[in-house]
């Protein structure tokens, strides 16, 4: 039993991962349509870009030590919270602040889940860490090829960046599952 309880740990790290992964390659290619439809300058889409990562490094910096302290499962609740509410605020945006916002939450999201699940591979697997965090790592630019592959097929069929943001809901609950029951 605990071998499987291990196992779905594990594979809902690495789904969190590749959802860590998909906010990149997906919202690389939002930001040509978000300055035309919102008509931001330059300067904003820059700060809106470069919150992810800020939010990310905050995460880690105030994630990684808290682990300790409150716990992976606390730190990977924050990361699925702030997904949902990023990814849902960015669905919903109506311009410069909900866009930031939103890049805010999900840079938080995707450096908590960097806080909590290495910690967490190497607590579950300490005669096999090295091969376990491989093999999790993985997942980041496998994400990158899916989130690409994803945006390319949804703009191929006409799918607009709204319905590929909601699209990142799907792997999200999936691991808010894996995690939580």
């Amino acid at each position: 039993m605990e071998n499987i309880r291990k196992s779905l740990l594990f594979s809902a790290s690495c789904v969190a991962l590749v959802v860590t992964a998909l906010t990149f390659a997906t919202r690389a290619g939002m930001i040509e349509p978000w300055r035309e439809e919102f008509k931001l300058t330059a300067e904003q889409a820059g700060w809106i870009i470069g919150t992810a990562f800020w939010g990310f490094t905050l995460a880690m910096i105030v994630g990684g030590p808290l682990v300790d302290v409150i716990g992976m499962k606390r730190i990977i609740f924050v990361a699925f919270g702030c997904h949902i509410a990023g990814i849902l605020l960015t669905i919903f945006a109506t311009g410069f602040w909900s866009l930031f916002f939103s890049t805010l939450f999900i840079g938080i999201a995707n450096g908590s889940v960097e806080a909590a699940t290495n910690p967490l591979i190497t607590t579950m697997y300490v005669e096999d860490k090295t091969r376990k965090l491989n093999l999790f790592h993985v997942w980041f630019p496998g994400g990158i090829v899916i989130g690409g592959l994803m945006v390319f097929l949804l703009e191929a069929i006409g799918m607009g960046w709204r319905i590929q943001m909601a699209a990142m809901l799907i792997p999200t609950f999936l691991y808010g599952i894996l995690f939580f029951n």
